[in-house]
Order: structure tokens, then C-alpha cells, then sequence
């Protein structure tokens, strides 16, 4: 890949939009963007083209590249697209309405309302302009959710587990900006159940600027039928793992 890098350095210049979008955001995927020569080419010829003549998913695409190029190289690149090119870039994500949650959503979130454990659904981080399916934030600088004591309110919960899990809340939402949870439907992976790139992608972005990104795989949750003592039990494991993110 960093022999077509090499290659694309020297012909970006008559790259049509769609050619320059799905160029540089391939590049971020893989993370070549460490090229000085390819963020300069893809900068300069982004700024040629002008924002407003890339379509609204391409855009989303540059969008990708140059937070990977803002976060990710090092040192830092010495020429970007101009601010408002960014910014028209940025912009198409901040636009967008939250989508409806899905089930598998919404379950999970119920779920850990159970548990007492607070969270905000379809939150848009706004230094990167991404929406995450679930955040846990530090609150009053207690764990993000209710206490152990409302837990054992619930003759259901299993106390032990979901005090473990509410421990490693606290100490991930201290040493990091929140914790997200991604509830990943089929289409964010592949045949083979690999996450995509653009998931990918967005999820180390995130943990870049300081979150702990979590996931809950559809195929996981689909088999904790059965009441809510299994859903609890990896949701709380899930959680616990948290604290052991760095």
C-alpha cells in the first residue's frame, strides 16, 4: 500500500472528487496518512475542488482523513485543507439528525437502566463530530449511574457483579473522557464478522481523544435470551473491562 501511495503522491492533482474522497479515505483505513507528500496532495487538491462539490458522503469521508491526519500523525502535517473546507466536511456529520435506535439498541440501553447505571443515548461527541450509540459520562464525580445501594433496591441484580462493574465505571470515567458503548448491528461488519473500516475507524478516533470505546456484537446479545440475569451478567463484564483500558 505505500508503493500506491507513492504513486497517487504524483497524480492526486487530477483527481476527480470522488476519486480524491475515496482515495484519502482509503489511505486513513489503513493508516498511510502518515505521508507528509499524500496529506499535502489530498489537502491541496481538496482545496481545489472546493468543498461544496463533494458529495455529502464524501465529504464524511475527508471528514475521516482529516481527523486521522489531525490525531494520528506525527508530528503534525505542515499543510491542511483550510479551515472551511474542514469545516464543510465536519459539518455533514453535525448535521445529521440521530437515527432511530435500533432494538438491539434499545434493549441493551434498558438493560443497563436496570442496572442503574446512567447513560445518554445517540450522544454526539463534538470535537470529532461522531454520534456514539452510548456514553457513559462522570457525574458529581461519582460513577456515572445510581449507586450500589439503588442496585440492591432490585431483588433481580446480582449485587456482587453489578458493583464490580459500577467500580470500574468510576475509575474509567475518571482517567478517561467517558466510556462509549457501540451496539453494533450486522451492518457494521462483513461476512465474515469483521468490523468495517468506517467502524473501525471511528471507534479508534475516539479512543485517540481520550474514550474508552466498548461493543456489544448483535450476535452476542442475541443469544442472552432468557430474562435478565445473563444480559446483566455481560453487560456488567463488559463494563468491568473497562478498567483495564489504558
Amino acid at each position: 500500500f505505500d508503493a500506491i501511495a507513492r504513486g497517487s503522491e504524483h497524480r492526486i492533482g487530477s483527481f476527480t472528487p470522488q476519486e480524491l474522497a475515496n482515495t484519502a479515505w482509503a489511505f486513513a483505513v489503513v493508516d498511510v496518512a502518515r505521508r507528509d507528500a499524500l496529506v499535502d496532495a489530498v489537502s491541496a487538491r481538496a482545496s481545489e475542488i472546493g468543498g461544496t462539490t463533494f458529495s455529502r458522503q464524501k465529504r464524511s469521508q475527508l471528514h475521516q482523513f482529516f481527523l486521522s491526519v489531525e490525531l494520528e500523525l506525527c508530528p503534525p502535517a505542515k499543510l491542511l485543507a483550510p479551515a472551511d473546507l474542514q469545516l464543510a466536511c465536519r459539518e455533514v456529520l453535525d448535521g445529521e439528525s440521530p437515527a432511530s435506535s435500533s432494538k438491539l439498541h434499545q434493549d441493551v440501553s434498558a438493560e443497563l437502566a436496570r442496572m442503574g447505571i446512567a447513560h445518554e443515548n445517540k450522544l454526539s461527541v463534538s470535537q470529532l463530530g461522531y454520534r456514539v450509540d452510548i456514553a457513559i459520562l462522570l457525574v458529581a464525580g461519582a460513577a456515572a449511574g445510581g449507586s450500589a445501594s439503588e442496585s440492591r433496591d432490585n431483588e433481580s441484580r446480582d449485587n456482587a457483579v453489578i458493583t464490580r462493574a459500577m467500580e470500574a465505571v468510576r475509575a474509567a470515567t475518571i482517567d478517561h473522557a467517558g466510556i462509549v458503548i457501540e451496539v453494533d448491528g450486522p451492518t457494521h461488519y462483513d461476512s465474515e464478522r469483521r468490523l468495517i473500516p468506517s467502524s473501525e475507524m471511528k471507534r479508534r478516533h475516539l479512543a485517540l481523544v481520550g474514550w474508552v470505546v466498548l461493543a456489544v456484537p448483535y450476535w452476542e446479545w442475541r443469544v442472552l435470551e432468557g430474562g435478565h440475569a445473563r444480559k446483566t451478567a455481560y453487560l456488567a463484564a463488559l463494563l468491568a473491562s473497562a478498567g483495564s483500558k489504558p
